[in-house]
């Protein structure tokens, strides 16, 4: 067969040569069909070199994709480290400031006990003075014989036993008191012994999130320079159909609660409304639209973006009361929250991305201003910040439903 196509080859070749060149210039020597033969050999050697290329390159892709995959893996693993270190600080921080609440509590102690000690010294005093000058000690005999009659005679007996059980009352009370600033001081002191490790651990603790942010940002240069384009918006088809198929469910959630809100109106007559009546959503974070829906980078930015000039321990809360599409983590989105809602009978869907932690979990019931988390710097991120997208019906991959989420947000 091999030489069957070989020499109709040749004749091909030959035929070609006769009709555009001169008959002159054709060689009719016997070495003519062995340099016609080599050069087709040339041919398919060339290529087969450029199949052999093209799978060396095909061999180089799949070798960059894993590549990717183990820097996207070390930065999930660092993310986490990220999180787990900012909730130490959060922790860190409410424990310092408690601390510093004792501190003000047992300072203001001590100034009241040291103030009722100096006003019972004052009172001791003056008891002391009155007894050295009655002779060092109180007449009762006199006191008793100068009763009137029986009953009086009581009154005095009662009266002086009150005024004994008062004197060692207030002696029981100044010693009591004086031990109390003693406990109180040794108590203050420990506290700001505390207080001073505490600060201690939460310098090493920032120091340490510096150094883990430093590292996210030598793995996304990484990314970098791989080529691989930086958006917050590339999602895997994998993790689009794991969303899609959580949507249907989240989606027949919401619009049974609706119906049955309906419902409960129409029998009851009450003044109550579908949440989020007015068509309008609360703002998911504090700071400043950093980034606006539209054209951006050579591509298009589907959401908004809000930062806090890199502040990252920012609550990010539900929009709208709905139900929890999915709460995972995404190589390109970070820690991301999928939320369905059924504001007033229309259906929308919110995108949180990019959070620092995810308090909410898949299927999850959320309310109109709970938290879902902290501000982050989470997956394919250059900076902490929200990242937040608003479907008017389900989410798709195309993301054909999206809006300007500042047509909503207050």
């Amino acid at each position: 067969m091999k030489q069957k196509w070989g020499a109709s080859a040749i004749a091909f070749v030959l035929g070609v040569l006769l009709v555009f060149q001169p008959w002159s210039e054709v060689s009719v020597s016997a070495n003519t069909g062995s340099d016609l033969e080599d050069k087709i050999r040339s041919i398919q050697e060339e290529r087969e070199e450029k199949q052999r290329e093209a799978g060396k390159t095909e061999e180089e892709m799949e070798e960059l994709h894993d590549e990717i995959a183990e820097v996207e893996a070390e930065m999930a693993e660092i993310d986490a480290e990220v999180a787990k270190t900012n909730q130490q600080i959060r922790e860190k921080e409410g424990d310092i400031a408690e601390t510093e609440d004792n501190v003000t509590s047992l300072e203001e102690e001590i100034v009241e006990l040291e103030e009722r000690i100096e006003e019972r010294d004052d009172l001791l005093k003056d008891r002391v003075r009155s007894m050295y000058q009655n002779g060092g000690e109180v007449n009762y005999i006199e006191v008793l014989l100068g009763a009137q009659s029986f009953g009086d005679l009581l009154d005095r007996i009662a009266a002086l036993t009150t005024i004994a059980q008062q004197d060692r009352n207030i002696l029981d009370q100044h010693i009591a008191d004086k031990q109390a600033v003693e406990e109180a001081k040794q108590q203050l002191e420990e506290e700001l012994a505390s207080l001073e490790e505490q600060l201690e651990d939460l310098e090493t603790l920032k120091a340490n999130l510096d150094k883990q942010r430093d590292e996210k940002d030598v793995l996304m240069d990484q990314l970098e320079e791989k080529e691989v384009e930086l958006s917050n918006e590339i999602i895997s088809l994998e993790e689009a159909d794991e969303i899609l198929q959580a949507q249907e469910e989240a989606r027949k959630q919401e619009l049974e609660r609706w119906e049955e809100q309906q419902r409960q109106q129409q029998t009851q007559q009450t003044t109550e409304t579908s949440s989020g009546g007015d068509g309008t959503l609360q703002r998911p974070a504090t700071g400043a639209i950093t980034s606006g829906h539209g054209p951006r980078w050579g591509s298009f930015h589907h959401g908004i973006d809000i930062g806090q000039g890199g502040r990252s321990n920012v609550p990010i809360v539900a929009a709208e009361a709905g139900t929890v599409i999915r709460s995972y983590y995404s190589a390109s989105y970070g820690n991301a929250i999928f939320i369905s809602h059924n504001v007033g009978g229309q259906e929308l869907t919110t995108v949180y991305a990019h959070l620092q932690n995810r308090e909410v979990s898949s299927g999850e019931r959320v309310e109109r201003g709970q938290r879902l988390g902290y501000m982050g710097n989470t997956g394919r991120s250059t900076g902490p910040h929200l990242h937040f997208e608003v479907h008017e019906g389900p989410w798709n991959l195309g993301k054909t439903n999206a809006v300007d989420p500042l047509r909503y947000i207050e």
